[in-house]
């Protein structure tokens, strides 16, 4: 089966020959990337203005696993109000390109008007970098960056960041402060 399964997609163009023995061996080095990500977080959302000030504060949650034996990265991310019930919830699958090296990704909202904007990533030695163009309500794309820094065995900071009216430049408009959590 796994042998038609791999003709199909070379027949298909997805897949060349050469790519095929990278596939299915392991997980490639890249893969622990996101290895910090893996777990359960507790976590605080903070959505702030272009002069930095915080607008709004709530908790939230996040987890994450390995799936296909470690090739890719999937995790949930909850805000919830102050009794802990879930106001807002979304999906994201992580998965590394040997193709052209970086990560892809995808982030699905739960239960809302969503568009699968792709998004690119890549990490050095001060995170995790991503890059997107958000589709608005209103059809326009707009770049993002996200970026998760501060990574450590006992948490990590997620930043977004969008361009200034002006387009003079980024400010940060939205915080998460993760801690690792034992309680879900």
């Amino acid at each position: 089966m796994r042998f038609f399964f791999i003709c199909l997609l070379s027949l298909s163009g997805y897949v060349s020959a050469a790519d095929s023995t990278e596939l299915y061996p392991g997980a490639p080095a890249a893969a622990s990337d996101y290895g910090f990500l893996i777990g359960n977080w507790q976590c605080r959302y903070e959505q702030l203005d272009p002069q930095g000030k915080i607008l709004f504060s709530a908790p939230c949650r996040w987890q994450a696993q390995y799936a296909f034996d470690h090739k890719m990265v999937v995790d949930d991310f909850s805000l919830l109000d102050e009794q802990g019930k879930v106001t807002y919830a979304g999906r994201t699958l992580r998965t590394f390109s040997l193709q052209d090296k970086r990560w892809h990704q995808v982030f699905l909202p739960v239960q809302m008007s969503a568009t699968l904007n792709p998004f690119t990533a890549h990490r050095d030695n001060e995170g995790v970098h991503l890059e997107v163009e958000q589709r608005l309500p209103n059809g326009e794309l707009q770049p993002a960056r996200f970026r998760f820094s501060q990574i450590s065995d006992k948490g990590f900071v997620w930043e977004s960041s969008k361009q200034l009216e002006s387009g003079a430049g980024w400010y940060v408009d939205m915080r998460i402060r993760a801690a690792q959590s034992e309680l879900y």
